[in-house]
């Protein structure tokens, strides 16, 4: 796959979110990793400021709560 700086960092920042499927958040931050590390380009790695680096596990839970939450107020 070949990208630009600015395509790189829209789909990895985009598909790191926590609302994102943990597949494709597993893959978007190894790919973050590995453009840092291995393709050289440190400085467009460090600039993605908005990327989730956590493990991908229960994504969607704390949005399931609120939703329950904001049933059962109602």
């Amino acid at each position: 796959m070949q990208f630009n700086a600015r395509e790189a960092m829209h789909m990895l920042e985009l598909r790191s979110s926590p609302q994102c499927h943990p597949a494709y958040r597993r893959v978007a931050i190894e790919m973050h990793r590995l453009s840092g590390e291995q393709a050289g380009h440190k400085a467009v790695a460090e600039a993605m400021t908005h990327l989730t680096t956590e493990e991908p596990e229960l994504e969607r839970l704390a949005a399931e709560r609120r939703a329950e939450a904001k049933r059962g107020s109602q």
